[in-house]
């Protein structure tokens, strides 16, 4: 029996925030961002530097109005004596120095209230932008005193649903006017403004299941032994996957004039324990309306009772309830031990030729009922990755034993009825990249 595994974790950035700056004495320029999101992929156009829209990001989470990020700003300010002021507070109209940064829906992203460039070609205005859905936690900027400080971008406790975004840009040093420069984005009608890079600081999981083979010929005969695999009773375990905890990036400021920063993650790329107590996944684990694997084939039946039987081509278990493609989100973390995916699954075998198979015709020689759970210590000790609560994540020869900040990651399972052999096909790696490994897993 061979595992397959194959984790493709893609590296999602989203660019954001561009806003031109004129530093003319007149007229008064008003501060604006353009935002782009940025994904790598091969069909973006050269403008965009393979970003994609921001606009598309919220659309992910259901938002098609009020689109919004929030931003925290300093401005570096001319003094009489010819010299230039400490970093101090500049988006004072906002409540304790934050702002909504707004899209005007065709070609704009500016903030709340107006604000506009200072006149002096000395000063200059820093920007930290972030996106946090439904605002559940603002995150504090500290250490801002002096020009070339570390600076801190810190998410106090902050619970991460199956359904849900964190974002920070690349910090924008010492802008002068709205930018329009090669490192601009253009997306969403905007043409420039200035660049704001967004990472992302939660992870992506999904599961998808097929079949191989589905059918196997009898010698040189034109009879075939025909299979027939339904799922039942897929979930992950409960109390196992953390959904609290708290992120800190740091960085040394810049002191160039329009540079973009680069923060600095936690180690491991993934969030540190919360301060409160520590909180799991209790619910929405299974495949009842709802959860994680809310879908036809994850329960093996469809709404009329019908079976929904495995396919040659992966199908997803995971429910398109939660974020595009069938993906949930997850916080960054190790991946504990106890992180199991259990199921059932039947095998109900035929023989006949393809025409009695088709038509409901070919025999039945048997059907079998497989609890995964089954091939743990307990009963069949069939070893790694196999427990007695299912299939042990972080326990996949070739796997991850991380989920980790701006991944995705992908978990093809491949059942195989000749032999009861299962084989995994997780993916971790960049948006755009994937790894590949076999591992050969006990027969069941």
């Amino acid at each position: 029996m061979k595992k397959l595994l194959i984790v493709a974790a893609a590296a999602l950035v989203a660019s954001v925030a561009c806003t031109k700056v004129e530093t003319e004495t007149t007229p008064e320029v008003e501060i604006g961002f353009q935002v782009a999101t940025y994904l790598n992929q091969t069909k973006a156009d050269a403008d965009s530097h393979g970003h994609t829209s921001f606009i598309s990001e919220l659309a992910e989470l259901g938002i098609s109005s009020s689109q919004y990020f929030k931003s925290a700003a300093y401005i570096h300010a001319a003094q009489a004596d010819g010299t230039v002021a400490d970093p101090a507070a500049f988006f004072t109209a906002g409540t304790a120095n934050v702002e909504s940064i707004n899209y005007d829906g065709s070609s704009t992203w500016k903030p709340a209230h107006p604000y506009y460039w200072p006149k002096s070609p000395l000063s200059s205005i820093s920007f930290f932008s972030w996106y946090d859905y439904l605002d559940q936690v603002t995150p504090t900027v500290s250490g801002y005193t002096t020009d070339g400080a570390t600076v801190t971008l810190a998410w106090a406790d902050r619970t991460i649903a199956l359904k849900d975004n964190v974002m920070y840009a690349d910090a924008a040093y010492h802008y002068k006017k709205n930018d329009n420069g090669a490192q601009n984005h253009k997306l969403d009608g905007v043409t420039e403004g200035v660049p704001t890079l967004f990472h992302h600081a939660l992870a992506k999981v999904r599961f998808t299941v097929k079949q191989n083979p589905m059918k196997q010929q009898d010698g040189t005969s034109s009879n075939y032994t025909f299979w027939d695999v339904t799922l039942s009773e897929v979930s992950l375990s409960s109390g196992t996957i953390k959904n609290n905890g708290k992120l800190s990036l740091t960085e040394a400021s810049k002191t160039s004039v329009a540079t973009q920063g680069s923060w600095t993650a936690t180690t491991g790329t993934i969030w540190d324990a919360p301060t409160a107590a520590q909180t799991y996944l209790t619910a929405n684990l299974g495949n009842a309306s709802g959860g994680i694997f809310d879908t036809d084939v994850a329960r093996g039946v469809d709404g009329s009772s019908n079976p929904v039987l495995l396919t040659a081509d992966a199908q997803s278990l995971t429910g398109t309830n939660f974020m595009d493609n069938n993906y949930f989100t997850v916080l960054p973390q190790e991946i504990g031990n106890g992180v199991t995916l259990t199921f059932k699954y039947t095998i109900k075998t035929y023989y006949g030729t393809e025409a009695q198979y088709s038509a409901g015709t070919a025999t039945l020689v048997s059907t079998e009922t497989i609890n995964v759970n089954d091939l743990g210590p307990a009963v069949g000790n069939y070893g790694a990755p196999y427990t007695d609560t299912g299939i042990q994540l972080n326990a996949i020869t070739g796997a991850w034993d991380k989920w980790q900040m701006n991944h995705r990651y992908v978990y093809n399972i491949i059942i195989n009825p000749v032999t009861a052999e299962i084989k995994y096909d997780p993916a971790v790696a960049d948006w755009e990249t994937e790894d590949t490994v076999d591992q050969t897993v006990p027969a069941a």
